[in-house]
């Protein structure tokens, strides 16, 4: 008696069925990824800035919360034909040197969207570590970035900031400030101009 191959259709259809749950598999991974990268992608790399502040004026800011943000003044920025194009909030943040807060100044788009640069005015920090942040090659980052900033390397949604190696608590109070400016941009002049 010949013995024949039995054929089991029970396998072939376990087999289509794994490389079906496979395929799926990947193709979610690979879509996720893409619609994430897609919804993310004007944080991932800086804006050209599109304007030039020919003129400033300050603002009032005694009625407002400035204590909230660690606001101390702000100014609306001009182009050449009179448009508000930014404000440059002046305010401070508390690094590592709790003793002498960072004073620095934060200029924001006027509809408060993009970071069009910062400036550390003064700063204790430690040497050789927490001064950095006052160097270019940490403040430049900031220019072109839209709202809001995160650390790299955070899992939150927003545009990263490298922070400096070494004075973490110095760099990270820099980027808390920057997005308190723009809370009260966003909540103070944002809700005065729609009142006009």
């Amino acid at each position: 008696m010949s013995k024949k191959a039995h054929f089991n259709p029970k396998s072939v259809t376990w087999i289509i069925s794994l490389a079906v749950m496979i395929v799926v598999c990947v193709g979610v991974i690979f879509g996720s990824k893409a619609i994430y990268d897609l919804a993310n992608k004007k944080y991932s790399e800086p804006v050209e800035i599109g304007f030039t502040i020919a003129s400033t004026k300050d603002i009032d800011v005694s009625s407002m919360n400035t204590a909230d943000y660690n606001v101390e003044s702000v100014q609306e920025a001009l182009d050449a034909d009179g448009n508000t194009v930014a404000y440059i909030v002046t305010g401070t943040a508390l690094g590592y040197n709790q003793e002498s807060p960072i004073e620095m100044s934060t200029v924001i788009s006027a509809d408060a969207q993009l970071v069009c640069g910062i400036e550390i005015l003064h700063q204790e920090e430690t040497e050789y570590l927490g001064e950095r942040i006052s160097d270019s090659f940490f403040t430049d980052q900031f220019s072109g970035r839209y709202f809001p900033l995160k650390a790299k390397g955070s899992t939150t949604t927003g545009s990263p900031i490298d922070l400096i190696a070494g004075s973490t608590i110095s760099s990270q109070a820099v980027v808390d400030a920057v997005n308190n400016a723009q809370g009260f941009v966003v909540e103070n002049l944002a809700q005065a101009e729609a009142q006009q």
